[in-house]
């Protein structure tokens, strides 16, 4: 049996701590100036880098025709806006997101009181999440330090064949006043150091951030496994008829707080992944774009790579978790029909049964504006995004 986590801190740690260094982790407790000016700050250097994008995407990239680096631009300011939207929920949302992990630690508490198969249950989804997180950390991690690598290696590279030359990190075109001078060695420094620090802030939202959904949705699972398990019990296992009567008002009164909890995450993130799934569709084709267009220039371009995976997968884990629960959902409402009832003479608890029967008929499930998360929803992006990307190899391969 899996070691039992002591709080959502230890489990997650990963997230947790990324979520300290960007200053957006819930339980902050010294939310003071020096904090204020730590967030603003970063999303000082987003803004700044992404105006600096925006100039150089209709300044000079579509001017001169040169789209490949439009839309490499275009990658780039669409990441500036996202983590800054992420950024702004964990910190403006935090007494939701705070409520939800006390509830999970709660929970945690609770099971050590369990059988040890019912804690296998819940150090099984907690282990789900923990990969969850390590994913993110290597993805993100792997995607964001390629593009200062890359090109200190160029750099490194150049030099040792006798050719010194200065390798921006993001190449782009800045500025009247600034681009005519990007060769200086201190204001290469400065850009390279803004580019950085937006690169490293990009990195910790993402791997702070992304986790949280699939880790409320799997504790979810994980609770909904728990209460079809303990419904044949609650009835089989009880002598008397109040007995039976107190096992189902537990249960019927945890589902309940299951159904809290989900609305609470859905109230949190309804708007994120409306605006996620729409910018996915955008992000999968455009990176694409940038592979194939480097491998016709016989170039690889590994940050690119993993960008188009990590951008896939940024949309398609909250797909098949949130599938996962609504298939959970629906197992619980089965586990509740065939629970027993129909040997129960008792009114009160036949009563409890068509209530949980009735709260259950609309499966749990996280959604956007318009659409429900789910591997449906998934399908439909990537087919949206795959004739995007047919339209640009058309118009500009």
């Amino acid at each position: 049996m899996a070691r039992m986590p002591i709080n959502f801190e230890e489990a997650y740690k990963i997230s947790t701590r990324y979520m300290r260094f960007n200053s957006s982790h819930p339980f902050i407790s010294d939310r003071n100036r020096f904090w204020l000016l730590k967030i603003l700050f970063f999303r000082a250097i987003a803004l700044i880098c992404f105006a600096f994008l925006v100039n150089s995407i209709v300044n000079h990239d579509v001017k001169a025709k040169t789209y490949t680096e439009a839309i490499k631009n275009g990658i780039m300011a669409i990441v500036a806006v996202t983590v800054t939207f992420k950024h702004s929920i964990l910190v403006h949302r935090y007494r939701l997101i705070k409520n939800l992990i006390i509830l999970i630690d709660r929970d945690y508490k609770l099971a050590e009181g369990l059988s040890d198969d019912e804690k296998d249950i819940v150090s099984y989804y907690v282990g789900k999440g923990v990969q969850i997180c390590h994913f993110w950390l290597i993805s993100a991690g792997l995607t964001s330090l390629m593009f200062p690598v890359k090109a200190l290696f160029l750099m490194a590279y150049h030099c040792w064949n006798d050719e010194c030359m200065l390798i921006p990190m993001f190449d782009f075109t800045y500025p009247k006043g600034i681009n005519e001078y990007k060769d200086l060695w201190s204001v290469y420094c400065a850009t390279f150091l803004m580019c950085f620090l937006f690169d490293i802030y990009s990195m910790s939202v993402y791997i702070g951030f992304d986790p949280l959904l699939p880790i409320f949705m799997l504790h979810t699972c994980g609770q909904l496994d728990l209460v079809s398990r303990n419904l044949s019990k609650a009835l089989n296992e009880a002598s008397t008829t109040q007995e039976r009567r107190e096992n189902l008002k537990r249960i019927n009164l945890k589902l309940l707080d299951i159904y809290r909890f989900v609305k609470d995450v859905q109230k949190i993130f309804v708007i994120l992944y409306e605006f996620n799934m729409k910018t996915t569709t955008f992000l999968i084709p455009f990176s694409a774009f940038q592979i194939v267009e480097s491998l016709r220039h016989k170039e690889i371009t590994l940050e690119f790579i993993s960008f188009f995976f990590g951008a896939i997968l940024h949309f398609y884990i909250p797909c098949y978790y949130s599938d996962l629960l609504m298939e959970k959902s629906a197992s619980l409402r089965q586990a509740i029909y065939t629970c027993g009832w129909e040997m129960e003479s008792d009114i009160e608890i036949r009563k409890t049964i068509l209530l949980m029967l009735t709260r259950t008929s609309s499966p749990l499930v996280i959604k956007t504006v318009f659409y429900p998360i789910c591997l449906d929803t998934f399908a439909e992006m990537a087919r949206q995004a795959y004739g995007i990307y047919n339209i640009m190899n058309a118009a500009w391969g």
